[in-house]
């Protein structure tokens, strides 16, 4: 692999974009005090590195009536050749589950969910997904509120 090498001004450019990926090339120029040309030559290599890999709205999905979001911690049989997959495969296959991810420790995979309600939240998780022939176990967590959001590495702490 490739050692990519970023500038203070490539880290302004992440940084701007990370909070505001809707700004203008002019906007952004301005805001790290770039010229356009210039702005639009670091963004553009910035994305064929494929260190900012797209652009998408952030949706409030409470608002939209997901009023129960969880995470789900899914331990697969350790017997069963491939088990790990055909439960990942499952879950890419609900749109409930926003994002699967495969994790280490006494865990193989964590789950985000969104659902509208309880009943619906039970249905995919006991009565399909701890269903699962390949699942041994599931553990959820329901968010009660969120304290900080779309942080990043890349700020930096106030003083």
């Amino acid at each position: 692999m490739k050692e990519i090498t970023l500038d203070r001004l490539d880290y302004k450019i992440i940084q701007a974009l990370e909070k505001d990926g809707r700004m203008s090339n002019t906007q952004l120029a301005e805001a790290i005090n770039l010229s356009q040309s210039q702005c639009l030559r670091r963004l553009r290599h910035l994305e064929e590195m494929d260190i900012i890999s797209g652009y998408r709205a952030q949706i409030n999905y409470e608002k939209l009536g997901y009023s129960v979001m969880a995470w789900t911690l899914v331990t697969v049989s350790k017997d069963v050749p491939n088990a790990r997959d055909n439960v990942m495969r499952f879950l890419q296959q609900q749109s409930a589950a926003i994002n699967v991810h495969g994790v280490t420790g006494d865990v193989d995979l964590m789950v985000e969910i969104y659902a509208t309600n309880m009943t619906e939240f039970t249905e995919l998780v006991v009565k399909q997904l701890y269903a699962h022939a390949d699942v041994v176990s599931t553990k959820s967590y329901i968010r009660l509120d969120t304290a900080k959001q779309n942080g990043s590495p890349l700020d930096t702490p106030s003083c």
